[in-house]
């Protein structure tokens, strides 16, 4: 029983030591190569910068200290790198009135230079209570605000699952076919 209770405690201060590691955002966040995303959102809105701000803001909240950014994972010393990569954006101009806006990304959690985690990420918005007032770049922010909040949970809880977010009931199939 005792050698069971002190394997239980070693376990968890394993856990705990990993857990205390700082996760850093790799910036510049990309695009996959066949990334879906309208020329004029990706010029305009910059989503790949939404979700460093956003994503990062969370890992420096997390981390307690220093940027919650590196440029790349071998910069990054012994601590554990997220890679987002984008792998499509729904939305055109129009803001709330052109439907729907959503981002996707695949998140990627590196330790040594080795991916130990991933997961694929969509969050949708169409702009909340005052959305018909709101721009296409503002929602997609809501977006990104809303895969920072989910990945700062994901990267601190092995056990934690993101469940894939399916469509709001104003998201038609002709619009979201013709992005």
């Amino acid at each position: 029983m005792k050698k069971l209770l002190g394997m239980g405690l070693l376990a968890a201060g394993i856990n705990a030591s990993a857990a205390d590691k700082p996760v850093l955002l790799e910036v510049p966040v990309t695009y996959q190569a066949d990334a879906g995303i309208v020329a004029k959102v990706k010029e305009e809105c910059k989503p790949e910068e939404q979700l460093a701000t956003r994503v990062g803001e969370v890992m420096k909240k997390l981390n307690r200290e220093g940027t919650g950014t590196v440029t790349s994972a071998a910069e990054a010393g012994d601590a554990t790198v997220l890679r987002l990569q984008i792998t499509h954006v729904l939305g055109v101009g129009g803001g709330a009135f052109s439907g729907p806006k959503a981002i996707t990304v695949n998140a990627e959690l590196l330790e040594g230079g080795k991916v130990v985690r991933q997961t694929k990420i969509n969050r949708w918005s169409i702009g909340g209570v005052f959305g018909a007032f709101k721009g296409t770049c503002s929602i997609l922010e809501r977006s990104a605000a809303a895969i920072g909040k989910d990945l700062g949970r994901w990267v601190r809880d092995p056990s934690y699952q993101i469940k894939e977010e399916a469509a709001p009931k104003d998201a038609e199939p002709e619009k979201q076919a013709a992005q």
